[in-house]
């Protein structure tokens, strides 16, 4: 009976962790764009299996936390990171790679629209309520 509950605990202790994790990166999923003449002209910023994962028009790679606002992006031996407002909301990205700077902001808006093709789990944000889109290839 003690070990019930101690893995029940132990459970809702790893389920709570889990959720605010995933609450707290939440804030830099978005589309970031860059200026004209950039390497690539914009990256989009996603959750994928409990990290951040950018997907842009020159590759795709995991973002690894290193401190708030500040990751690691190994694949490409980079850095990245965010800016904010003096409200505290995310409102722009740095990308620091080997041979390459980039510098851009978040967009803001209705930018599901502009989306041919959902991203899967991905949560928009439709007329105040938000729903999982859900999708999968044949």
């Amino acid at each position: 009976m003690k070990k019930l509950i101690f893995l029940s605990c132990a459970f809702l202790a790893f389920i709570c962790v889990h959720a605010q994790e995933d609450s707290t990166l939440k804030e830099y999923v978005g589309i970031y764009k860059f200026p004209d003449g950039s390497a690539v002209p914009s990256i989009e910023i996603t959750i994928q299996n409990g990290s951040l994962f950018g997907s842009s028009s020159g590759g795709s790679a995991t973002l690894t936390k290193v401190s708030k606002d500040t990751f690691s992006i190994p694949s490409y031996n980079g850095m990245a990171y965010f800016k904010r407002t003096p409200e505290a909301k995310i409102k722009g990205i740095k990308i620091e790679l080997p041979d390459v700077v980039l510098e851009g902001d978040k967009e803001t808006g209705s930018a599901w629209l502009q989306r041919k093709e959902p991203v899967l789990g991905t949560r928009y944000l439709v007329r105040g309520s938000k729903f999982d889109v859900r999708c999968s290839r044949f």
